[in-house]
């Protein structure tokens, strides 16, 4: 106990002979560091190796798992939510709001119950699987032409522009510091000044940080895709009840990144489909679409067990191949 309190207590040097010597306190406080960061990293990750099937799947844009909470309990049916691990620590934007406290600098993401989830996920697989022959025709003005087909994609084009303004207003706030610093304008005109240019740049990097991490494709990214598709839509047949089970959606999702303002699907869709988020390699952008209050209305009718616990909404999909 003496030498477990002496090697967490820090290295003391001094005159009587020492519990531990100084290389084993060096090595000791080392593979502690590395634990710590080891912990970290899987309280960040924690649900990556749940049996919930969207704990596994879903991410934050800020890059933490979901916490899976009771939601409503009907009969002896429950439903369930999922919140951000960080929203677990800081609590969310509406309750700290509620409660007069600040929200600089936490998560943004929404608490997304279960039924969204199952909704969307027939939405988006129904807008693969539906229409084979369109599906791989999209596919291939999209992976078909190579790089370009890729850049020129709706998403990276917006991408560019908000990097373009982005950039010339950080050239702006450079250009501000080395006016004042050369006592070219006076102090209260670069304190405005240096706001309102503040304000422009954090509003730009948040529309930013929506992009997730859509890039440009390269030529390894697009290698193989079309034909792994292709390939799969040869053998893939429909539901009969046309409802994707879960071990489906399982198989066909890589996993959801989950965003203040849309849902961005990673697709599994090689033949020999399986894995998750971390495995997803590099997606490429393929089409967005919107899950509307009716869908979710359907749904609900086919799922009469489900109880909604709050109002219907537009849902944003991003789907990724």
């Amino acid at each position: 106990m003496v030498r477990e309190r002496a090697l967490q207590a820090g290295w003391q040097e001094g005159k009587h002979q020492p519990i531990v010597t100084k290389e084993e306190f060096e090595r000791v406080q080392k593979m502690m560091a590395e634990k710590d960061a080891q912990m970290g990293q899987r309280r960040k990750n924690k649900g990556v190796h749940s049996d919930d099937l969207w704990r596994r799947k879903m991410r934050c844009q800020c890059g933490h798992a979901f916490a899976k909470t009771k939601w409503h309990t009907k009969t002896d049916f429950i439903t369930y939510t999922y919140k951000c691990y960080d929203q677990t620590r800081t609590g969310t934007i509406a309750a700290r709001l509620k409660n007069g406290l600040g929200i600089e600098n936490v998560c943004r993401s929404p608490l997304v119950q279960d039924w969204k989830m199952y909704t969307m996920a027939q939405k988006v697989l129904h807008a693969v699987f539906d229409d084979p022959e369109g599906t791989l025709l999209d596919a291939a003005a999209v992976l078909g032409c190579g790089i370009a087909g890729v850049e020129q994609s709706e998403v990276l084009r917006d991408k560019e522009v908000i990097e373009e303004q982005l950039k010339k207003e950080r050239g702006r706030y450079e250009t501000l510091l080395d006016m004042r610093m050369n006592n070219e304008i006076p102090k209260e005109v670069f304190s405005r000044k240096q706001q309102e240019v503040g304000e422009k740049i954090a509003e730009l990097e948040q529309r930013m940080a929506q992009y997730g991490d859509v890039e440009p494709a390269t030529e390894a990214d697009v290698s193989g895709k079309l034909e792994n598709l292709q390939r799969l839509m040869g053998q893939f047949s429909m539901p009969e009840d046309g409802e994707f089970s879960e071990e489906e959606m399982d198989r066909y999702v890589s996993g959801v990144r989950v965003y203040e303002d849309r849902f961005e699907w990673l697709l599994n869709l090689s033949p020999d489909a399986g894995g998750g988020l971390d495995d997803a390699g590099s997606p490429v952008y393929f089409k967005k679409i919107t899950v509307t209050p009716d869908d979710e209305r359907a749904w609900f009718r086919k799922h009469p067990q489900w109880s909604k616990s709050n109002r219907y909404a537009e849902l944003e999909a991003w789907i990724f191949i």
